[in-house]
């Protein structure tokens, strides 16, 4: 179904709904998700839910001039809505949207409680952007984490468009929030809308989503707004219509907030944990790259395992999968180094938010012991944004992302013929000129030293140092008794099982534990006897 808003707003037309109102998606899809793996892996305790976390639910207004979900549904029991848009009814659209964002059995982060609402045209002009005008978006109402977007929009043209998404992506980096937001749906008979889309499908800081079956919108960006040619979506989720399949995302977004907020990650990071660029790349670095997934490097000749377009042309990074993200988010920030680190700096999965200069790059070295069945990397970056939010007052970084290969003391290339004996297929460049997004995808990865290199290219002058998150995950069986993953047991093993003896920290197994191989939660005299055991 598509809608016009019964209050015909003088300046944004066209508004369109990224799914159907009643007979939505009413089914909690954890277990496709990931959400079962990850109960499996820590136990219920320790679940995060999305607790604490306050979101944002922006919405259409339907034909009787609503745009809030049903405040007493079963699925909203305990939950508080406050509307900013003006007195509001019960929205069907908003329901469903509501059971998988934040329904109490419904969605996968039912933990959520506290809720703002706006309708669509308000919260692009005068509730919260001010599009087009010469005023600030307002500030927010409260500590907002996540927006949920599943509509769609236009202004009348380009340049108003323009400015609209200039100041999204600016409330973005103001308020370190996340704008999940939602692709058109492609459906049999119905002429294509893309034209219609700028907002906010055009987004350069949030998180384009589409449904897990492929029936959505894969065209670029539209020529007429900055930056043409980005490829969208860049991650999907279950749904019958996209409408539904973005809240799943904003719910995996909170859940990964709460997570952030609560759990003791490793010395250091907790500050940046939450950080809408990290979020960002560990839901990415995370997706499950099913059957058939491509980003289409080079598969032969002198390039082969290069591309130019970071994901999938349909499903992006591919399916939604909270398990693995949150696996990557709890092993901690992990410190890039200037230049090729002498020795193992990273663990097989992980993060880092790290700062590059113009001409600079940052090196991540992990080592693999077995045959890496798949080894997902992705690197994001914010576009900056400045009032007078004007055509001069914005500005992106350009990265590129490579995998090398650790011979001797120096890099090698793993590009091309000397790479064959190293990595089945996939890429191990990414060089988008126009995505703030790079994603390696590597199969079959061979056992041996390597290092991910994030470069910067661009030369704005204005912005000496470029803050980019980097998240990785190699799927690769642990090595008993190896703590500090050089593939090799000894001395600092020993140690690491001597200093962390005893009970792991709380909760475990959330908080990593290096010293516990039999995965009892306690250090002890097993552990130590797997280190010996395992000695060389």
């Amino acid at each position: 179904m598509k809608g016009t808003s019964a209050r015909c707003a003088p300046v944004l037309i066209a508004m369109l709904v990224a799914g159907s109102a009643p007979g939505g998606q009413t089914t909690n899809d954890g277990p496709e998700v990931g959400l079962d793996d990850l109960e499996a892996r820590i136990g219920s305790a320790n679940l995060p839910d999305g607790t604490g976390v306050v979101v944002g639910h922006v919405e259409f207004e339907d034909v009787d001039g609503d745009y809030a979900p049903t405040a007493g549904h079963n699925q909203f029991i305990g939950k508080k809505f406050f509307p900013m848009s003006g007195p509001t009814g019960a929205s069907a659209h908003a329901n469903n949207v509501g059971f998988n964002y934040y329904g109490n059995t419904l969605s996968i982060a039912p933990g959520i409680t506290t809720i703002y609402n706006w309708w669509a045209d308000n919260w692009a002009t005068t509730g919260l952007l001010n599009s087009n005008t010469g005023s600030l978006p307002v500030a927010l109402p409260a500590a907002i984490k996540v927006f949920n977007h599943s509509w769609l929009g236009t202004f009348s043209f380009s340049s108003q468009n323009n400015n609209a998404l200039r100041r999204a992506d600016f409330v973005t980096i103001r308020d370190d929030l996340l704008m999940c937001v939602g692709v058109d749906n492609d459906e049999p008979g119905v002429p294509d809308d893309n034209i219609n889309a700028a907002l906010m499908s055009h987004v350069f800081n949030g998180i384009t989503v589409g449904v897990s079956d492929g029936t959505h919108m894969n065209d670029p960006t539209l020529n007429s707004l900055d930056v043409p040619g980005r490829m969208q979506p860049i991650i999907v989720a279950p749904g019958t219509k996209v409408s539904w399949a973005v809240p799943v995302v904003s719910a995996a977004s909170a859940l990964l907030t709460e997570t952030a907020r609560t759990t003791p990650l490793p010395s250091g990071t907790s500050a940046s944990a939450e950080r809408s660029e990290v979020i960002k790349a560990v839901l990415l670095a995370g997706a499950n790259h099913r059957a058939g997934w491509t980003n289409n490097p080079s598969t032969s000749g002198a390039d082969r395992g290069v591309t130019s377009q970071p994901v999938d042309d349909v499903f992006g990074c591919d399916l939604l999968d909270v398990n693995i993200s949150h696996l990557i988010l709890t092993r901690g920030e992990q410190d890039g180094a200037a230049s090729t680190p002498a020795t193992v700096n990273a663990a097989h999965a992980g993060w880092d938010l790290v700062s590059v200069d113009i001409d600079g790059s940052a090196y991540w070295r992990l080592a693999v012991c077995e045959v890496a069945r798949e080894v997902s990397v992705v690197a994001t970056w914010h576009r900056q944004v400045q009032s007078p939010f004007g055509s001069a007052d914005w500005a992106v970084a350009d990265f590129t992302l490579t995998l090398w290969r650790v011979d001797g003391g120096g890099l090698a290339t793993l590009v091309g013929d000397p790479g064959l004996p190293f990595f089945g297929g996939g890429n191990v460049v990414s060089q988008s000129d126009v995505d703030n997004l790079e994603h390696l995808f590597v199969t079959d990865l061979q056992p041996g030293e390597y290092v991910i290199e994030l470069q910067r290219l661009d030369n704005e002058a204005a912005y000496p140092d470029w803050e980019a998150a980097v998240a990785w995950h190699a799927s690769t069986p642990a090595s008993p008794g190896d703590t500090d993953g050089d593939c090799v047991v000894g001395i600092a093993d020993f140690l690491t099982v001597l200093g962390t003896w005893g009970t792991c920290p709380e909760p475990c197994p959330v908080v990593p534990c290096p010293g516990d191989f039999d995965g009892d939660c306690e250090v002890g005299i097993n552990d130590f006897l797997t280190v010996l055991g395992n000695w060389g």
